[in-house]
């Protein structure tokens, strides 16, 4: 067996919203490797900032503390740019054990494939990891990466983040995944149709709760407060583009309809109601999820009224992601990364 004499990581991370899940792990990991984080792409301070609070900042700022160097490298400008800049230029890539990058895409406008050939020149691991929840996993195994983590290998490292938030029943919560004022490739986007048939008016009236209503901010749509008052049109609401705290966000509902996203999972883990709806999104892991139902007000009525007898899906979450239900997911991520690393190291 050969011996492992580095002991570095390079964390290559191009998406806020992607390496989202991962920011969690990097504590524990920490303590076994020195590691070093690369921000490329919609990470790099170079790309605009879309929203209110910029969400990597905050997660930056939260976890510098476990990180040996920062590289800031290249952005885009807007949405549709390339990067052309070769990524080794910015590290020493001899230097690592590994890469661990932080989406399960080929980003080929982000030259992850000549990055990931120059990884392989120098015998170096490079573990990708899911996108999100997908219909099609995307599949780009020796194109950009080694090897694939995806939920049903490691589960989501930071929804364990969960155990130690407390649930209060504050608010109603709206998770969009497209709105009504754009381009969308599924048929059913939060406009004045879904309000109607949801009956979310009538179930905050019921319920004498508010209701808050979670968008998502996008490069390819840089005018979010057009978003904003788009969605305060439709009803009466708070919206929230932005949060340093989504944890506690989703803590605060009383229940939670969404789009089948991958933050759908988090009020799922917490044994929050959650109701996804059909055709907003892609079903991906919910194939089976008892509370995937019709744009239907009856529908989701009758599955709330399930939820709140039944409590958390604790089977759905134990097939679906490992750790899920306990929350240990980190954990279980941490000791496949190290098989990976290992193995490649023999």
């Amino acid at each position: 067996m050969k011996i492992i004499s580095k002991t570095k990581l390079l964390l290559l991370f191009t998406n806020h919203r992607v390496a989202e899940k991962l920011w969690p792990i990097i504590p524990k990991l920490s303590k076994q490797y020195k590691l070093d984080l690369f921000l490329i792409g919609l990470m790099s301070n170079e790309t605009p900032w879309v929203g209110d609070i910029d969400e990597r900042v905050v997660m930056i700022s939260k976890y510098k503390k476990y990180i040996n160097t920062i590289i800031n490298g290249p952005g885009v400008k807007f949405h549709g740019d390339n990067i052309t800049t070769p990524l080794d230029s910015y590290v020493n890539i001899k230097e690592y054990s590994a890469v661990i990058f932080d989406d399960n895409r080929k980003k080929s406008e982000f030259n992850i494939p000549n990055f990931y050939n120059i990884c392989k020149q120098n015998k170096i691991v490079v573990i990708g990891n899911s996108h999100g929840n997908e219909d099609t996993p995307n599949d780009a195994t020796n194109i950009s990466y080694d090897y694939k983590m995806d939920f049903q290998s490691g589960g989501i490292p930071a929804n364990d983040t969960l155990k130690n938030i407390k649930r209060n029943n504050k608010h109603i919560l709206i998770i969009c995944n497209f709105l009504g004022n754009r381009f969308s490739p599924y048929d059913i986007n939060f406009n004045k149709d879904f309000v109607n048939k949801s009956g979310m008016i009538e179930l905050s009236k019921h319920y004498n709760l508010p209701i808050v209503v979670k968008i998502k901010t996008r490069l390819d749509n840089p005018n979010y407060e057009d978003s904003i008052k788009y969605v305060k049109n439709l009803l009466d609401c708070t919206v929230v583009a932005n949060t340093n705290n989504i944890d506690q966000l989703i803590a605060n509902s009383a229940f939670v309809i969404s789009a089948p996203s991958t933050l759908a999972f988090k009020p799922i883990q917490l044994g929050i109601p959650t109701i996804l709806i059909k055709g907003s999104g892609a079903i991906g892991c919910y194939k089976n999820y008892p509370g995937l139902v019709n744009l239907n007000y009856e529908e989701i009525i009758n599955s709330l009224t399930d939820q709140i007898d039944t409590g958390k899906y604790a089977k759905f979450l134990d097939l679906s992601i490992p750790g899920g239900s306990n929350f240990t997911s980190i954990d279980i991520y941490i000791k496949k990364i190290k098989e990976y690393i290992h193995e490649n190291n023999i």
